[in-house]
């Protein structure tokens, strides 16, 4: 572990992140700039996550069958040149075009937690996809952060906000791509590469495959519930604490990078610990159950117990998706992490399509019930994280039996 390259993955994610969060947050807005009806704002803010539902298998099963470098380099690349083609779009066809790649290219993820589980003992298999949530997380933080602040530099000074944006977001892409290409290793063993196989069958039938594999289907079942549940906060969050609670845009930006924050240090640190003391199905257990109480929490928590209600569902999660992680790589085998991660991630990427269309559908009839949707979805995925942890113990006990 001393002489793994985790801290190179961890700054490759973080700046990758960091330039996806400097264009979210405004995305709305230049959109508008360019006539788009509202229709076409979602759809807009739904292609990343469509296109990583497609090509998210595609990179996770490459990087199994010609290693783990190329396929980050080059994504890291095609992440550059969409930032640049959205600097420069004149039109909202050009706008499409830059998230279609971009979401292409953010698929990559896959590629990342493999390498991850190519680099980390089991016992550290939780803390090494922690890390990668801990990216995640302070990219989060601080992309939007910065983007207000190039957004204003740029209109006083009288330049295209999205043009600044856009060249900002490619400068951290393209200090990434030296990065990588300075520092990051190969971490799939050329053996490994010759042995994986093309698999067979199409996307959807891959995708039933990991469902029928008993060491699989718990974990990626709990992790798609979460993902749809977590990812209706992205269109209803700050539009319950700007009219609900009557934030400004300053306050509602400061309860967001607390969010971050706290699930930064958790997945950084704490989830790593707790996984090698009890195992990842109890951290999986215990970060649901904590999900479900926050969620309900959310829209009813008077305003000086809001953060507390955040941080319950941002540690919830935070403890639950290293775990997941974790799991579901140590039920794949060494030469396929990259193939089932890939599913895995375009499980993710179905609930990040599905969960903010069905939050934002149901705030608009209560503001209540995206978050109490979310809860009553993680009651089930408490059910099945109950089930992971028997499956653990039992496997223990018969383990314990054979060697007594």
């Amino acid at each position: 572990m001393k002489r793994s390259p985790l801290g190179i993955i961890f700054l490759t994610i973080f700046l990758d992140l960091v330039g996806f969060g400097i264009v979210l947050p405004l995305l709305p807005r230049f959109a508008a700039q360019h006539q788009a009806a509202e229709w076409q704002i979602g759809l807009l803010m739904g292609t990343y996550s469509l296109m990583q539902f497609f090509f998210a298998p595609v990179w996770g099963r490459l990087s199994d069958r010609i290693g783990r470098r190329p396929v980050l380099l080059f994504s890291i690349t095609g992440s550059a040149l969409s930032y640049l083609l959205f600097a420069f779009a004149p039109n909202l066809t050009m706008l499409f075009l830059s998230r279609l790649v971009a979401g292409i290219m953010a698929a990559n993820l896959a590629a990342a937690q493999a390498y991850v589980a190519d680099v980390t003992t089991p016992e550290n298999r939780t803390r090494g996809m922690g890390m990668v949530g801990a990216a995640f997380g302070l990219g989060f933080v601080l992309g939007p952060a910065l983007a207000g602040g190039v957004s204003h530099w740029a209109i006083g000074a009288g330049h295209s906000p999205q043009l600044a944006v856009g060249l900002v977001a490619a400068g951290f892409s393209a200090v990434d791509l030296l990065l990588a290409a300075a520092r990051l290793p190969e971490s799939l063993p050329k053996e490994l590469r010759q042995k994986a196989q093309a698999p067979s069958g199409s996307r959807l039938e891959r995708m039933a495959a990991t469902l029928r594999n008993p060491a699989t289907a718990l974990p990626v079942g709990v992790f798609f519930l979460s993902t749809v549940a977590w990812s209706q906060l992205e269109p209803t969050l700050a539009r319950l604490t700007q009219e609900d609670y009557r934030f400004n845009e300053a306050q509602t930006g400061y309860l967001f990078a607390f969010l971050g924050l706290i699930v930064a240090l958790i997945q950084g640190g704490y989830a790593g610990r707790a996984a090698r003391k009890s195992g990842e199905g109890r951290l999986v257990l215990t970060g649901t159950c904590l999900l479900v109480l926050g969620l309900v929490l959310l829209p009813v928590a008077p305003p000086p117990l809001l953060y507390v209600a955040v941080a319950l569902a941002g540690m919830g999660q935070a403890m639950s998706v290293p775990g997941l992680q974790s799991l579901i790589s140590k039920g794949a085998s060494a030469d396929s992490q990259g193939s089932t991660l890939g599913v895995t991630q375009g499980f993710a990427s179905l609930g990040r399509v599905l969960g903010p269309a069905v939050g934002g559908a149901l705030f608009g009839l209560n503001h209540a019930w995206p978050f109490w949707f979310g809860a009553a979805l993680m009651l089930v995925g408490i059910g099945l994280a109950v089930r992971i942890v028997g499956r653990a113990r039992t496997a223990q006990e018969h383990g314990d039996s054979v060697t007594a």
